[in-house]
């Protein structure tokens, strides 16, 4: 007899062999004990949780001679002959190479017939989704009205794909994904009896890797033992299936939060040409950073305890990152683990992915005034003194701060008194650095206006998600250090999303640097359309025609009369300047 694969010669014989899926196993023992069998099962879920062997299982119990049983027995002739699979009453058919009509309707004529030596016959159709619309539709009196003693067993992956029809006419049996601890200890007992030595990180790491899938579990674990005959080990788990080592992506992790660009693209470089698997590397980075977020109760002990081989990198930086960036460097993995699945050159990819995670993790690495210098070909006259603004309110800002504290600790009573007169008399004056800001932001709104398109692209280095929430706002008024953003209703999201801490901050340092003394910003909703001016850029909320009309000013006939001839002699003096003539009549 040829070579069986490890997972047809440990297939289970019964339903409690099985692993997982007790909803399913415990539903269809009852049944045959009880003797309520149904003419048609529909057994759905992902590949390799046991679906074909779940139909195996079941065919052979109800053709068992102890009939009605719970297991089959397996020492009786129809039992040993479904699974050697030489019974002629139990046909295993394949949807997906017998999918049209003329096999269905040969499926019908040969159900027709009596079983020969059991007591059902048994039509196990594997990938059943596969059938054509015509197929199904000429299954569907046969699969709702079988002939006596004939059981239909539809297995599918994709069962959307099903006709309504199809799925109404059969009991549904939906399998779900194992989980690591559920296919670990199915491969120790697989190792036990094969008598092989494995580690328990490898076989960890084999569960893990295996993704819900117990089949693919088994096959992982029987081409490490071909390639390590005596004890598989994780290193060796590790080269087989392309997953890259603990410790390399400790370091890059490392290297992202102590914001270390050299050693992440050296990493990242090693990774890319030592033939590692890159899609998942980049699940590996993206699990670890999603138990970065748990909660940290005891010490982070709750954040590890399922890290599944990184606890030791989770429990090293939980706690380390604010929980919004972690959300963001979470959702910029997700990104770059679909950009990968069609890059030509990856490396460039996950290059450009590590160096916005170090941005997106500890801010921007330049000052204001080199993108703006980088962004149009002649900045404006302003722009160069953005960093210097900045410098000097942080300044003012760390003195005002210092002077508040001071004056609190020393004289905390005096300020409540003063405070409380300042509250009954009417017009309480403004301290003059703070009127001297609003005047400058007041000085500053048609700069504002007319740098919108460069703020944006600021924010869009510093934070690109914060600048995808701001692109719908257009700038209103702005009073005093407050600048306004308006946003139409259907962006009342965007509106909520910008005020958060996270992309606020950002937006506030970016105009706060434009001016050169602090601002805030105030996110409303605006009624009505809202559209962008051609000549600033400022969005205005659309009004109605008339009253636009109406509100406009009236232009008299002289002033009409003289717009084409400013016109022309703008014309006119232009022409004379190229060519070096002189005007002699202008009519």
């Amino acid at each position: 007899m040829s070579y069986l694969s490890l997972y047809r010669r440990r297939r289970p014989l019964n339903f409690k062999d099985m692993t997982g899926q007790e909803h399913i196993t415990r539903t269809l023992s009852n049944a045959l004990c009880s003797d309520h069998l149904a003419h048609a099962y529909l057994f759905c879920g992902p590949r390799g949780t046991g679906k074909t062997t779940a139909a195996k299982i079941l065919s052979r119990a109800m053709n068992c001679e102890q009939y009605p049983v719970a297991e089959p027995c397996g020492k009786c002739v129809p039992c040993k002959n479904i699974a050697a699979g030489v019974s002629i009453d139990v046909i295993e058919m394949d949807a997906a190479s017998n999918r049209g009509i003329d096999e269905i309707r040969e499926l019908r004529e040969r159900s027709r017939f009596a079983s020969g030596e059991s007591r059902y016959k048994v039509y196990i159709i594997d990938e059943a989704h596969m059938l054509t619309p015509e197929a199904c539709n000429a299954f569907l009196k046969t699969l709702e009205e079988p002939p006596p003693n004939v059981v239909f067993i539809l297995a599918t992956t994709d069962p959307s794909r099903l006709p309504s029809t199809i799925v109404s006419r059969c009991q549904r049996f939906d399998f779900h994904l194992l989980t690591v601890d559920q296919i670990r200890q199915h491969l120790e007992h697989i190792l036990e009896q094969e008598n092989w030595q494995a580690d328990s990180e490898a076989v960890t790491l084999i569960a893990r890797l295996a993704d819900g899938s117990l089949r693919d579990a088994l096959g992982i674990l029987e081409q490490c033992s071909a390639y390590e005959e005596e004890k598989i080990e994780a290193t060796q788990v590790r080269i087989v299936t392309g997953a890259t080592m603990i410790e390399t992506i400790g370091t890059l992790v490392k290297a992202a939060v102590e914001n270390d660009l050299d050693t992440g693209l050296s990493i990242i470089e090693q990774v890319v040409y030592s033939g590692r698997d890159l899609n998942l590397f980049i699940r590996d980075l993206t699990f670890i950073f999603t138990r970065l977020l748990l909660e940290n109760e005891s010490n982070g002990k709750q954040a590890g305890s399922n890290a599944h081989g990184f606890e030791q990198v989770v429990s090293r930086y939980h706690g380390k990152v604010e929980k919004h960036l972690l959300l963001d460097a979470v959702e910029l993995l997700h990104e770059v683990s679909s950009e990968l699945r069609h890059a030509h050159f990856p490396q460039y990819i996950l290059e450009v992915a590590f160096i916005r995670l170090i941005r997106l993790l500890h801010g921007r690495l330049k000052p204001v005034s080199v993108l703006y210098s980088a962004a149009v070909e002649q900045p404006d006259p302003d722009t160069a003194k953005i960093t210097q603004n900045a410098e000097m309110t942080a300044d003012r800002q760390k003195a005002e701060d210092t002077r508040e504290g001071k004056a609190q600790s020393e004289a905390e009573r005096h300020e409540r008194s003063r405070a409380a007169d300042a509250e009954k008399r009417p017009g309480p004056a403004e301290d003059t650095s703070d009127v001297a800001g609003k005047e400058a932001v007041e000085n500053h709104t048609a700069k504002f206006k007319e740098a919108w398109p460069r703020i944006l692209q600021e924010i869009k280095r510093r934070q690109k998600s914060t600048a995808a929430w701001l692109d719908p706002a257009v700038l209103g008024e702005c009073r005093g250090n407050m600048v306004r953003l308006e946003y139409s209703s259907e962006y009342t999201i965007h509106q909520i999303r910008i005020l958060e801490n996270s992309h606020r901050k950002t937006v506030e340092e970016v105009f706060s640097a434009f001016c050169g003394v602090p601002v805030t910003i105030k996110a409303e909703i605006v009624e009505g359309e809202v559209k962008r001016s051609s000549a600033s850029g400022k969005a205005e909320p659309v009004t109605d025609p008339d009253s636009a009309s109406d509100s406009a000013p009236d232009v008299g006939p002289k002033e009409e009369k003289e717009r084409p001839k400013t016109n022309k002699s703008t014309g006119a003096e232009e022409a004379m300047e190229l060519f070096g003539g002189n005007l002699i009549d202008s009519e």
